[in-house]
This record gives structure tokens, C-alpha cells and sequence, in this order.
């Protein structure tokens, strides 16, 4: 990556971190606010929940009331004294303590059997509580007792009186106003949730209701204010400085608004919640519910929230990250991407050279020869024009080669076989095949082994195309009177396997360090000043050796020093295997001997007049489209004494074999891309006829289709064998020539200089 661009991203990684703190800052920030106001409203909830509990236990007991009206009621027609006596009952069978019917004249009947008429307050307190009833419409009230003191007929000072507006009522002959009941306040305040938020029996929270002057009505438990003050104004004036003083909670109070403050109590901070009952046509309408809850059951409840606020945020984060992350990972791999294009873009154009340049070459020398075929003086340089174009074949060939290697070794379409072979025998191989070309370019070869186990188990034809190729590179690049070295040695893994590791050390060029680095990296090459221009290459031998050793679990190492030369070494696992016979020669044109799954192929191609004359003449049906390639193949077959009847189409071969006479055919030669029928479906169809020599006769597909996909369709549709384009014709005739001396078995064989799957 380019030094501007680590930059670029060094500043957009602090320019996004510092957004991403200032992202927390403001949103832990906010998610107190929030949060603080989320419990202030949990708590206004849980408040007005208590208030109505509160007014629903109000509501029963003046129910209660309401039903001992109703029953007095039925005896209007009594006197006093039964009177008295109902209403001892009910009192006695009530929740209520004392029972009183307050008369129009403001005489109070008692459930003790006292009338009282005196003293004055009496009659005016509830002469006054009679007349606010009936002006404001209310129907029922609650008093305290300490409210009106001078009530002085009850005897308890804990009092809650209860009373309900009574129309158009007479009993034993009196005109009745109001029913009059009390009750302890501890039966209330049992009945009140007064405790919250209890964890392990710890109670954190407490409610009670005060009036506009402070003074406890309900409270917790028997003391009904908080601490030891009897006031809570002046338990706020005592304690720590709250968050609001009594001037503007008074304030507040006279309105009837709800608010809330902390403030501390014994080194516990606390919030207080006020609501007023203003809403109520019960109570007093100064009343106030308190909710009073240690700030310890807030902070845990922010903390909570906060936590799982902090938690999004930090997936959110993550997230951004994420995305940052893979937007930088995109742009480096568009980069990369680049960088490949532009490398597979200079790719093209060495190829474009490459190609051309020979092409150029072939169609020159094609030329030549077609000006001076007629003037056999010239026949010497006719020959030796003709050996320069096959020469100029070949390297096109191998092109090709190295290209198809490569597009299947990443597609993994190339399959590494496990087949006992000789290591001596591959390596002789090899320096038949490289001896002389490093003798021509006056380079010293040589090389050495440390052997112990002669025969192994693994994919001979790959080991040997990477130590060719490796070999072959170290000859192009190591100036004459130079060395090359290959050394052999083996190691022991375990009782089964070893590593034999290949040492290739030559005197060379070398390579630059940069160019270490991407030598494995597909259509790479060096361009220094130590290079020869002339000196060219595809880019992919070294990617395919080592996707080649990489498929055999090896592993593969270069060092170099310009100037000094390289060494690359190559370790490759295998099992170790037997000796088994071996008596196929040499056949391949580059000294390398080709996969022959099993059938042997003879050393030479002697003419047999037995074979291919007479009533024994091999007959070869050839189905092939292309006009170039018939002339070649009919002319090349018949001249080595084939019979050949050609065919444009699988669906011509079809009806021409249909039509045929039994066992005419020897050979079927089936071309696989056809126009009106393929190749493999003309196959198929042969196979499926109804005569004896549907299944017998063999049939090669002859086509320019390399890959394994290709391979296995053919083998599959019912064909014997799949021989690739270009031919070798040495091997494609000594192929064609064993058909009616040996059976045929389904095998893969390729006609060009390299064996291939």
C-alpha cells in the first residue's frame, strides 16, 4: 500500500475515534437525563398506583358505612331506644369502633346510648362539616381526628372519621343528616402500602400522607413520620440541605402540584415524591402522598439502564466499526484488485508479445517455405525452416500449457495421484531432459543424492514438472560457465513417511529482495538491470510450482542474492512404497514419460502390413467440424494405411455407424463440440443401439477440451479414452495402431508434450 494512502487511514482512524468519543460523551450525557426521567416517571406511576390503593381502601370502609345507612333506614318506624340499640350492633359487627347519626338540629346520637347536645364545639364542628357537606355537593368525607380536637366525644387520639351525607332520613321520628363512623388509624394504615422497593428485607422505600402544614396523617408503621420528627417540614429544615427549601415546597403544596427533591437522612440520600389528592372529593384537598426512596434503588436502576444503554451504544460501535472495517478491508481489496488488474493488464501484454512474436515467426517462415517449395536447391533451408516452426509450436504449446495449469491449479480441478514410483528413475528422467540444454548454454550440471528409500508413494508426473520447471528457470537465468545443482536427500517422519527434499542451487542473476516477496504471486516477473531483455517468460512457473507443492502438502523456499544466483528448496511428504516393474520406455517427445493408466504403448511405431492392410485394415470413423482438421487427419490417417470415413456432425457419425455393417468400424474418433449433435451425446447414443459392437467398439474423444469437468463428461457419455489437441503424433498413431491388439480401457491420455488431468 502507498504511503499516502497508510496516511489516509491513519487519519481517518483518529478522526473516527474522536467521533466515537464524543458519540459516548453526549450519549452517556443524555442517557443519564433520560433515564433519570424514565424513573422519575416509574415513580409517578408507582405513586399514583399507592394513591388510588390508598383511595380504594377510603372507598370500602365508606361502602361499609353506606350499607349501615341503608339498614337503619328500614326501621324509621322505632324508637329511641331501639335506635340506640342498631346502632351498638352495627358497631359491634362493623369495622368501625364508634358509630354516630348527627341529626338536622345537631344533636349527635351515639352507639353508646348517649345523645350529646353540648358542649358548643361539639355542634359546631360538625354542624360546620354538615354545612360544607351540604353546600359543596360532597356526598362522603374523611376527617382526621386532630383536625377537629374538639370532637371530644371520641375517646382516641389515632382517629380517622368517616361520614356520608344522609337525604330525607328519619329515625324514631328525627330528621337525620349525616352517619358518623371511626376507625384506628392503624386498621388504615395496615391496609396501606407503605413499604417498597424491599430487597433481602431491607426496606428502601416508604409512603404516608401529610397535610399542607406538614403534619403526618399516615406514616410508617406506629411512628407515622420519618425519623423522630413529628413534622416534615421540619425534618427537612433539620437534615441535610435538600434540593428544595420549605418556602418553595410550601409553595408548591398551596398549588397542587407534584414535585420532587432529595434530601439526606442519616448519610442516606433520598428522594421524595409528592402528589396531591386535590383530584379526590374524599379527603381534604391539602392532603399530600409521599413516596420517599433511597437513592441507592435509583442509582441501581440507572446504573442498569446505563449499562444496557452503554451496551447498544457499544454495539452500535461495534457495528460502526464493523463497517468501517469492512469499507477499509473493501478499499484495500479494490486496491488490491487494482493492483491485480494492472499486473494481470502487463500480464497481457507480455503475453500479446509473447504470442505474437513466435506467430509472427511461424507465419513467416510459412511463407518462405510456400515461395520456395518448388526449388529443390533451397530443400536444406526448407528442412531447417520447418524445424524453427515446430520449434516455435512448441513454445506456443507450452504457453498454453502454463495458462491452462494455472486456471485449474486455483480452480482446484487438478487432481495429485498417489502411485508408487522410483525416485532414481525420475531423476534420470530429469537429467536426460535437462543435460543437454545446459551443456549447449556451457553450464555445469550436476546432480547429487542422498537416498535411502528408493521407491515412494506420490504424483511423479507433478514432481517432476516442478523440479523441470524450477530447473529450467535456473538455466535460463545462469550465464554460461555458471552452476547448477540439484541435491536430493530424505528425511524420516515416522515408520511410513518421509520428506524428500529437493535442493536446486544455481550461480545466476539472482533475484531482488522486492521480488521475493511476490515470485509466487500469479503473472510476476522482474525486470532489473541484471536481466537480459531477451529473456521471457509467462509469470506463472513459479505460482504453479507452488500451487503444485502446496496440493502435495509440501512446502517450498527461495532465497537469492542478486548477482550471486538463487536456491530454491522443496520439501514434499510421502509415503514409502515398493518396487514394482516398469517397462515403458521413454515415449514423450520431451523425454517425459506420460500417464498410460495401466496400457503399455511399444517403444517404436514399426509399419505392420498385418495391421493396417487388407481384409486386417483398421477403419476409423472421424467425426470432426472443422474443415482444417479433417484434411489433416484424413490425410495423416490414410497415409499411415487407415481407412477413415469422415463425419461433420456427432449426428452424421450416428446414422454412419447405425448404417455401418457389423464390426466395420474400429475406432471412433468423436470430437467433442459439434454443431446438431456433440460429441458426448453421439456417444452415448452408439452405446444405447441394439447390435453387438455398440459396446465394443472403442471410441477416443479427440478434442481441444483439457479439463477434468471435460474429462469425466466423456468418460461418463461412454467413450474409451480423451486424446487432447494438439496431437503428438508419434503417441496419437502407436495409440491407434494397438486398438485390435490389446483391449481398450478407459484412461486419459494427452497428445501434447505435457501430461495433464
Amino acid at each position: 500500500m502507498h504511503v499516502n494512502n497508510k496516511v489516509f487511514y491513519f487519519k481517518l482512524l483518529v478522526i473516527s475515534m474522536a467521533i466515537i468519543w464524543f458519540l459516548i460523551l453526549g450519549y452517556t450525557l443524555k442517557l443519564h437525563s433520560v433515564i433519570e426521567k424514565n424513573i422519575l416517571g416509574s415513580i409517578d406511576e408507582l405513586a399514583l398506583h399507592d394513591r388510588k390503593a390508598f383511595n380504594a381502601n377510603l372507598d370500602f370502609i365508606l361502602e361499609e358505612l353506606n350499607g349501615i345507612a341503608k339498614r337503619m333506614q328500614l326501621g324509621k318506624e322505632i324508637n329511641l331506644h331501639q335506635m340506640y340499640s342498631n346502632l351498638n350492633i352495627e358497631s359491634s359487627t362493623t369495622l368501625f369502633a364508634n358509630l354516630y347519626l348527627v341529626a338536622t338540629n345537631g344533636m349527635v346520637y351515639s352507639d353508646k346510648f348517649v345523645a350529646y347536645q353540648s358542649p358548643p364545639k361539639i355542634l359546631s364542628g360538625l354542624m360546620q362539616q354538615h354545612n360544607s357537606i351540604a353546600s359543596g355537593g360532597r356526598e362522603r368525607f374523611v376527617l382526621d381526628y386532630t383536625e377537629h380536637s374538639e370532637f371530644s366525644a371520641i375517646s382516641s387520639r389515632n382517629v380517622i372519621i368517616y361520614g356520608i351525607k344522609l337525604t330525607n332520613t328519619e329515625i324514631a321520628g328525627i330528621q337525620m343528616s349525616m352517619l358518623v363512623g371511626t376507625t384506628d388509624k392503624s386498621f388504615i394504615q395496615h391496609n396501606m402500602i407503605i413499604e417498597s422497593f424491599v430487597d433481602n428485607g431491607v426496606v428502601q422505600g416508604i409512603n404516608f400522607i401529610i397535610d399542607s402544614s406538614g403534619r403526618y396523617i399516615f406514616g410508617n408503621k406506629k411512628t407515622i413520620y420519618p425519623g423522630k420528627e413529628k413534622n416534615f417540614f421540619a425534618f427537612l429544615e433539620k437534615n441535610a440541605t435538600p434540593s428544595i427549601d420549605k418556602n418553595e415546597a410550601l409553595e408548591k403544596i398551596r398549588n397542587h402540584e407534584t414535585f420532587s427533591f432529595y434530601a439526606e437522612e442519616a448519610s442516606t440520600k433520598k428522594l421524595f415524591y409528592l402528589v396531591p389528592f386535590s383530584a379526590s372529593n374524599i379527603v381534604a384537598p391539602d392532603w399530600y402522598f409521599v413516596l420517599a426512596i433511597n437513592n441507592d434503588v435509583l442509582e441501581e436502576q440507572q446504573s442498569t439502564y446505563s449499562l444496557m444503554g452503554l451496551s447498544l451504544l457499544g454495539l452500535a460501535i461495534l457495528l460502526l466499526a464493523g463497517i468501517m472495517f469492512y469499507a477499509l478491508r473493501t478499499n484495500h481489496k479494490l486496491y488490491k484488485a487494482n493492483e491485480a488488474i494492472k499486473v494481470r493488464s502487463e500480464f497481457l501484454s507480455n503475453m500479446s508479445h509473447e504470442i505474437r512474436t513466435p506467430l509472427n515467426g511461424m507465419i513467416g517462415l510459412n511463407y518462405l517455405i510456400n515461395t520456395h517449395l518448388s526449388d529443390k536447391n533451397r530443400m536444406p533451408q526448407i528442412r531447417e525452416w520447418l524445424k524453427k516452426s515446430k520449434s516455435l509450436a512448441d513454445y506456443l504449446l507450452s504457453l498454453l500449457n502454463d495458462i491452462l495449469d494455472m486456471s485449474k491449479l486455483q480452480s482446484g480441478k487438478i487432481d495429485i495421484q498417489s502411485e508408487p514410483y522410483s525416485i532414481e528413475a525420475m531423476l534420470d528422467d530429469i537429467w536426460y531432459m535437462q543435460s543437454a540444454n545446459m551443456e549447449k548454454k556451457g553450464i555445469n550440471f550436476s546432480i547429487s543424492k542422498d537416498i535411502n528409500w528408493l521407491w515412494i508413494i506420490g504424483d511423479e508426473t507433478r514432481t517432476k514438472q516442478i523440479l523441470t520447471n524450477i530447473l529450467g528457470n535456473a538455466a535460463k537465468f545462469t550465464p554460461r560457465g555458471g552452476t547448477v545443482t540439484l541435491q536430493v536427500s530424505q528425511k524420516m517422519l515416522d515408520g511410513l513417511h518421509i520428506f524428500t527434499v529437493y535442493r536446486c542451487e544455481d550461480s545466476g542473476i539472482g533475484m531482488s529482495p522486492g521480488f521475493l516477496k511476490t515470485i509466487f504471486d500469479p503473472f510476476s516477473q522482474e525486470q532489473n538491470a541484471n536481466s537480459d531483455n531477451t529473456i521471457k517468460g509467462t509469470g506463472l512457473g513459479m505460482p504453479i510450482c507452488k500451487e503444485l507443492v502446496e496440493a502435495m502438502e509440501g512446502t517450498i523456499v527461495v532465497d537469492s542474492v542478486l548477482g550471486k544466483g538463487s536456491i530454491f528448496t522443496i520439501s514434499i511428504p510421502s509415503k514409502i512404497g515398493e518396487p514394482i516393474s516398469r517397462n515403458e520406455p521413454n515415449t514423450s517427445s520431451c523425454g517425459m514419460q506420460p500417464e498410460w493408466n495401466g496400457i503399455e504403448l511399444p517403444s517404436s511405431s514399426p509399419r505392420s502390413d498385418t495391421d493396417v492392410h487388407g481384409k486386417n485394415k483398421i477403419k476409423i470413423l472421424l467425426a470432426e467440424d472443422a474443415d482444417f482438421n479433417v484434411e489433416f487427419l484424413v490425410e495423416l490417417l490414410e497415409g499411415e494405411g487407415f481407412e477413415v470415413i469422415p463425419a461433420l456432425n456427432g449426428k452424421m457419425a450416428l446414422e454412419i455407424f447405425e448404417n455401418s455393417g457389423i464390426d466395420e468400424f474400429d475406432i471412433i474418433l468423436m470430437d467433442m463440440q459439434m454443431p446438431v449433435m456433440d460429441g458426448c451425446t453421439a456417444a452415448a447414443a452408439i452405446r444405447k443401439l441394439d447390435r453387438p459392437d455398440a459396446e465394443t467398439v472403442t471410441i477416443y474423444a479427440c478434442t481441444a477440451n483439457t479439463f477434468k469437468e471435460d474429462v469425466d463428461k466423456a468418460l461418463a457419455s461412454g467413450m474409451n479414452d480423451f486424446l487432447t489437441k494438439p496431437i503428438n503424433i508419434k503417441i496419437f498413431l502407436e495409440k491407434l495402431k494397438k486398438v485390435k491388439s490389446s483391449p481398450q480401457l478407459p484412461s486419459i491420455l494427452s497428445l501434447d508434450n505435457d501430461t495433464r488431468n
